[in-house]
């Protein structure tokens, strides 16, 4: 086995921040940080593994305060580590697992999150003939403890394995005789503080010009700072920093006696299978393209470009045209500025910064002395030079006093996104790449090899980058209408008509780097709803002109009251599976599409329980293909909801009073379907087999009743 350096002077005291910067080096530098990493002798006690910590009659037992001392007392600073070693403490008890369990880890659980805000704000005004002036600002500065629960005392698995050469043949018996099938550490603690600042002042006037015409009118100064970690100890990927001299070789599979094993690219020295893809010591730069501020001192201490100063405009009016207080035209336009939020993952650092190296197939009683192997890990990157995220509010209504007691309003509404974030892996393996007889696997040339082998960036998986660049819009027309409460009868109506565009859906979203996303992913938003339609009502039902006492008592007091929705169902998409499962895309960061040979809509009565849609156009991708079907095809069920109330008051003597009630929900037990089988499942002949595709398959609440008695006195 080759021999191994460790990296634990990467958080150890080699370390010294002046002034948020490093005074002296990292030890070895991270270029020549080698993936062979030996297990850190100073947070792995000897264990003294007793068979009578294995109960079957009890989920756990504790043995915090039965274990072994650190490894020597000297070993935090032979090892350059800052992490205390594993006590006896009973605020550091590890939980045995019973013997059904294989493995458990002993997770950083003593330092909670914390959040503290210190705001300072302050506005003034001023009233001047026709104009109100206002100004005024705030700053506050955000402080964050977070900690991430990661395996940092490490992780046994004691499950069991036919490649390994120990293995007893169960997982109990395996845990009994401390054979393990890996042992996985993380090098690192994970507690962080961050912080951000941000300060946003404000000036504006509202000038009413005359009788008819009043204005609005100012602007909106911010500096709005990025999340800064504690000691700039945070990384992330950038293709401007990567050197392909320097790039990494992995593990490779190879046939040796026999068998399927993994084979060293440079020492020809033989691993467990196990080890097939992971970094190959001594071979390159691990952190090859990794960037941290605490050494890269030009980079941006929060990863990304930071504007000074933001500027927002807002613009509003109020118009009268004949003075007469029945009729106002209104409108608005304003630009909100956004900060871009804790972009590079919170309290989780990465590689360089944190590694987890893993042990195969060893005892307890030789793991110190044993090889560890680190695998290439998935990377959150973060684009320095995105624009800033914003919003632009729009509308424009016309409001009328009809007379009854009732107004009507209608009115344009928009809301427009500019560089929203959206997330693409810039490590995504190209579309046919698994079908290249060169990436066929040596050991078996029916199967490609491993994603690993087959990134661009060798040493990676997936580097997820988040940019700003998606955008979205909101186009509606809103109708409204309300009459306050007279002679008995109150009602109110509001109808929009919309509809809502974008990328995605939510920030963070993934957006594939093999497509071009206006044509993948721009679409119809999943939140967009086509017709929304609110009514509301209250009535007081009128008793009739009855002298009668009890003719009173029964027909007087009545009250019937409700509100009614109906909404248009939400966008849809039509996915699919295969009977006997094949490769499409010959890329695993994409999935194909369905193929659609038609329009998939049906009328509202050719619609029935069982075909919701049409069903007929749909057909598997060909091999080679990504499918031809939109982001969404369809619409989900709508909503058809009646939900009433009927009150009965009854005047006892003063001052108390009887209420009975009784409300419906879902008041005509009308079934509000909720969701439909949009996966269709082709066999190896093409053909549609899955028989619930297009059915309706959940259904909302039935009816509910409520009745309840209330006296008022």
């Amino acid at each position: 086995m080759p021999t191994a350096t460790t990296i634990g002077t990467i958080n150890g005291p080699n370390v010294r921040l002046k002034n948020g910067k490093p005074t002296e080096s990292f030890g070895p530098s991270i270029a020549s940080m080698n993936n062979g990493y030996s297990v850190p002798r100073n947070t792995v006690a000897q264990p003294q593994v007793s068979s009578k910590l294995f109960k079957t009659n009890d989920d756990s037992r504790e043995i915090g305060a039965n274990r072994p001392p650190p490894f020597k007392a000297g070993a935090r600073t032979a090892y350059s580590t800052n992490d205390p070693p594993i006590a006896a403490s009973s605020r550091n008890r590890m939980k045995v697992p019973r013997a059904g369990s294989v493995a458990k880890a002993c997770t950083d659980v003593n330092t909670p999150d914390r959040t503290k805000n210190v705001p300072i704000s302050d506005n003034i005004t001023k009233i001047s003939g026709g104009h109100v002036f206002k100004a005024g600002f705030v700053a506050e500065r955000i402080f964050a403890t977070a900690n991430a629960a990661n395996p940092f005392n490490g992780s046994y698995s004691f499950a069991r394995d036919v490649n390994n050469p120990l293995d007893t043949g169960y997982a109990y018996s395996n845990a009994s005789f401390g054979v393990f099938s890996s042992y996985t550490e993380q090098l690192r603690r994970n507690t962080n503080t961050s912080w951000f600042t941000y300060v946003e002042a404000y000036a504006q006037d509202t000038w009413k010009v005359n009788r008819y015409l009043t204005l609005d009118y100012g602007l909106r100064f911010s500096h709005l700072g990025n999340e800064v970690l504690r000691g700039n100890m945070v990384s992330t990927f950038n293709a401007a920093f990567w050197d392909p001299s320097k790039a990494v070789k992995l593990v490779q599979s190879a046939i040796v006696g026999g068998r399927r094993v993994g084979l060293d690219p440079i020492t020809k020295a033989v691993y467990p299978a196990t080890a097939i893809g992971a970094i190959a010591p001594n071979s390159g730069d691990a952190a090859n393209g990794m960037v941290i501020p605490a050494i890269n001192t030009s980079y941006p201490a929060s990863l990304i470009d930071t504007p000074a100063l933001l500027v927002a405009p807002r613009f509003g009016f109020a118009y009268d045209p004949w003075g007469d207080g029945k009729t106002a035209v209104r409108g608005g336009v304003g630009l909100f500025n956004q900060r871009k939020d804790n972009a590079w993952g919170g309290p989780n650092p990465q590689v360089p910064i944190i590694t987890t190296p893993t042990v195969y197939y060893g005892t307890l009683s030789t793991l110190l002395s044993s090889t560890g192997f680190t695998f290439p890990s998935t990377i959150s990157s973060v684009k320095r030079d995105s624009g800033s995220p914003y919003a632009m509010n729009a509308s424009l209504s016309v409001q009328r006093n009809i007379g009854f007691g009732t107004v009507v309003d209608v009115a344009y509404v928009g809301t427009f996104g500019r560089h929203l974030e959206w997330v693409r892996d810039l490590n995504a393996i190209p579309i046919g790449t698994n079908f290249n007889p060169k990436n066929a696997d040596p050991t078996n040339a029916s199967v490609p090899l491993p994603a690993a082998f087959l990134r661009p960036y060798p040493g990676y998986n997936n580097i997820n980058q988040a940019d700003w660049a998606a955008n979205s819009s909101y186009h509606s027309m809103q109708v409204m209408a309300n009459r306050r409460f007279a002679k008995g009868l109150q009602f109110g109506g509001a109808w929009t008509w919309s509809k809502a565009m974008g990328y995605v859906d939510t920030d963070g979203s993934a957006v594939s780097a093999l497509v071009d996303p206006k044509v993948w992913n721009y679409s119809t938003a999943g939140y967009d709803r086509t017709h929304v339609l609110k009514l509301n009502y209250l009535w007081e039902v009128p008793g009739g002109p009855w002298k009668n006492a009890v003719a009173k008592h029964v027909l007087y007091g009545w009250q019937l009251s409700g509100i009614t929705s109906f909404v248009t169902g939400a966008p849809l998409g039509v996915g699919y599976n295969l009977v006997v499962n094949r490769d499409i895309t010959g890329t695993p960061d994409l999935g194909a599409r369905v193929n659609v040979l038609g329009n998939p809509n049906l009328s509202s009565g050719q619609k029935t329980f069982s075909k919701t849609f049409n069903t007929d156009v749909f057909a598997p991708p060909v091999v080679g293909s990504i499918g031809n079907s939109a982001k969404y095809l369809i619409r989900g069920p709508g909503v058809n909801n009646f939900d009433v109330s009927v009150i009965k008051s009854i005047a006892v003597r003063e001052p108390l009073k009887v209420q009975l009630r009784c409300e419906f929900y879902n008041a005509f037990n009308h079934t509000q379907f909720t969701a439909i089988d949009t996966t269709a499942r082709f066999d190896a002949q093409s053909r549609q087999v899955n028989a619930t595709f297009g059915q309706y398959t959940a259904a909302g609440t039935p009816r509910i009743m409520q009745i309840a008695i209330r006296a008022q006195f």
